[in-house]
């Protein structure tokens, strides 16, 4: 038995048990039809039935789920790459929107350049249930331990440390890890400085540059979880920065993420962040956190509706600032453009009407949420090219 059997993802001689499993946990045909129709969900189901691999898995499965979802959720997904591109033994670390849809697009952009998928980190937090670890494990993840005595959030952080150098360095494969733990709620995306000393492990630039670091960055058009976010910002502040989720929540977050509208999906894969000793500015991890976040703010592709909710926020304004005027760009936003927001506030704003919250309160804060990435891309303009 390896070191990592706890862990990583099952081997060919687990995959029958974990199918079993996966099988008998709920009625899929009735799970699963209304999103992607019923003759989809026949051909997945069956060949559910016929699988001896996690690779045939994620062929057969995954990619085919995900596709059928992406057809009815997204107008277009595009890729973009670093020149000479090699994914073998690299270690991707993406912006975070969606725990399923984040590596799964990286695994699209991926196969569409004949590479190997990746492999998955995944927090045991979402794992409540025996077969939603059968099923991610299944799809190529390997199981990151939330939670626990700093003592033993050291132990976790030191092995999937070595995990992940064991993949990228004697397996030759690919690692995918959000760049910080949970989602950016306020669409304000920052590398957790843990994260990267969590990798780094104590070890020098040497050890850092072989892991092949590419910072990739997703661009979604539309957030399908933008009433959430919404709602949990406003109860927040309202509270003191307090909020207790709801039974179920988490679940709720993740279906909407995977079969709400998202509108136009870019994602960018960068060219490696390396370390140059001597170079740095302050402490390495803190360091290397912030170039990661100006790579991935630099390629974040930025949409029409950045552009009105930055116009919208500065007409409430008190006054118009020469700083909000200089943020957004009216030639970015049509006619169609600004009606399609519009009519997205006004449908936040309905699903939240029972809230003790004004219109203006919650057209503020989508607008302050959808901005953000915008206000990211044009503060790291102002860089040298890192």
């Amino acid at each position: 038995m390896d070191a990592f059997t706890h862990m990583r993802p099952y081997q060919k001689e687990e995959v029958p048990a974990a199918l079993d499993l996966l099988l008998g946990a709920m009625d899929w045909k009735a799970v699963l039809s209304p999103f992607i129709g019923a003759e989809p969900t026949r051909v997945l189901i069956e060949a559910m039935r016929n699988i001896s691999s996690v690779e045939e898995f994620q062929e057969l499965v995954s990619k085919t789920f995900i596709e059928k979802v992406l057809e009815k959720t997204a107008s277009k997904v595009t890729f973009s790459y670093p020149e000479a591109f090699d994914s073998r033994g690299a270690l991707f670390i993406s912006n975070h929107r969606d725990i399923v849809l984040d590596p799964s697009l990286i695994n699209l952009a991926l196969l569409s350049m004949n590479a190997e998928t990746t492999e998955i980190g995944i927090g045991s937090n979402l794992l409540e249930t025996p077969w939603v670890e059968a099923l991610v494990r299944l799809n190529k993840s390997f199981i990151v331990q939330r939670g626990g005595s700093p003592r033993e959030q050291l132990a976790s952080s030191a092995e999937v440390a070595s995990y992940v150098r064991h993949v990228i360095g004697k397996e030759a494969s690919s690692v995918w890890l959000a760049h910080r733990e949970g989602r950016a709620k306020d669409g304000d995306d920052r590398t957790s400085p843990a994260l990267i000393r969590m990798l780094m492990n104590g070890e020098d630039a040497s050890a850092w540059n072989a892991l092949r670091v590419h910072p990739v960055t997703l661009s979604y058009e539309w957030d399908p979880c933008d009433v959430m976010k919404v709602k949990e910002l406003l109860v927040s502040e309202a509270n003191g920065g307090v909020y207790e989720k709801e039974v179920g929540e988490d679940e709720r977050s993740m279906k909407q993420g995977l079969f709400g509208w998202k509108g136009c999906i870019h994602v960018a894969i960068g060219e490696p962040v390396e370390w140059e000793e001597g170079n740095e500015v302050g402490r390495p991890h803190n360091w290397l956190a912030e170039l990661i976040d100006i790579r991935l703010h630099r390629a974040s592709r930025i949409w029409p509706s950045q552009h009105w909710a930055a116009e919208q926020l500065a007409e409430m304004a008190s006054e118009m600032s020469d700083d909000w005027a200089s943020i957004f760009n009216p030639e970015m936003v049509s006619q169609q453009d600004a009606a399609l927001c519009l009519e997205r506030v006004q449908i936040i704003q309905k699903e939240l009407s029972h809230l003790p919250f004004t219109s203006n309160e919650i057209h503020r804060k989508w607008c302050e949420i959808t901005v953000r990435p915008l206000l990211n891309h044009q503060d790291v303009e102002t860089h040298e090219v890192i």
